[in-house]
């Protein structure tokens, strides 16, 4: 291992992605007391929200209750960066009854980005995660592109759809991954040498709509419940509009 890494650094917890996941596995370790790392293709775009960044609705919304209950960040982070919140299916009973926000997008990203930074026993790097390092039928660590390699006691993937991801326009498609980000083609076939199993889930994105081309005054606007509480226990509740 040393004659091919350019540094070793030790962990208990490795997790690879900085998404919604891998920011709360990461949160939920260092806190537990291990000491971990946290690896991101890129550290500007940690947290990033999607491209309609809402947040809830029927059964998502109640997980992040519960991510909330077990002591995560996000409810609060979404709380204090908050544009609309309303709540669905009031004409039913409570167990169909959901939270759905409209997320200030760029503002949970630095929140979150703030609240990771300042965690105790938590590292950040930006490197891609090439190879899981099995010995001996052991996990030994993470291999990172930058040579780096993170010896760690257990990792936890939170890769998102960044393994061997294609991106699809119409009839053309190439390997690629959101934001113009490169795929994690190596670490999939690492997993797949290692015995897993590599699937791919397909989504669409609608085509956008020019603004300008809009006239607003035939719309009628659906504006948020001003009365409807936060996602965490921990606030106070939803702004008014």
């Amino acid at each position: 291992m040393d004659n091919y890494c350019i540094r070793q650094e030790y962990f208990d917890i490795a997790v690879i992605g900085a998404g919604h996941a891998g920011c709360e596995a990461a949160l939920a370790a260092a806190r537990l007391g291990c000491r971990t790392v946290l690896l991101s293709l890129n550290l500007d775009l940690m947290a990033l929200m999607a491209c309609n960044p809402s947040l809830g609705g029927p059964g998502k919304g109640h997980l992040v209750r519960e991510i909330d209950a077990l002591g995560g960040e996000m409810a609060r982070v979404a709380d204090k960066n908050l544009l609309q919140m309303r709540i669905l299916n009031t004409g039913k009973g409570p167990a169909v009854q959901a939270l759905r926000a409209q997320i200030d997008k760029q503002g949970y990203q630095r929140a979150m980005r703030l609240v990771l930074e300042r965690q105790s026993n938590l590292l950040l790097r930006e490197d891609m995660a090439e190879d899981l390092v099995v010995r001996a039928g052991k996990l030994e660590g993470v291999l990172g592109r930058s040579g780096a390699f993170y010896k760690a006691g257990a990792v936890i993937l939170a890769t998102g759809v960044y393994l061997r991801s294609e991106i699809f326009l119409g009839e053309r498609h190439y390997s690629g991954a959101p934001n113009n980000m490169t795929p994690a083609v190596s670490l999939a076939e690492n997993l797949i040498r290692l015995g897993f199993t590599v699937d791919r889930f397909k989504t669409g994105t609608p085509p956008r709509v020019y603004r300008r081309s809009i006239n607003f005054t035939n719309l009628i606007p659906v504006h948020g419940d001003t009365e409807a509480p936060g996602f965490s226990v921990l606030s106070t509740g939803a702004p008014a509009e």
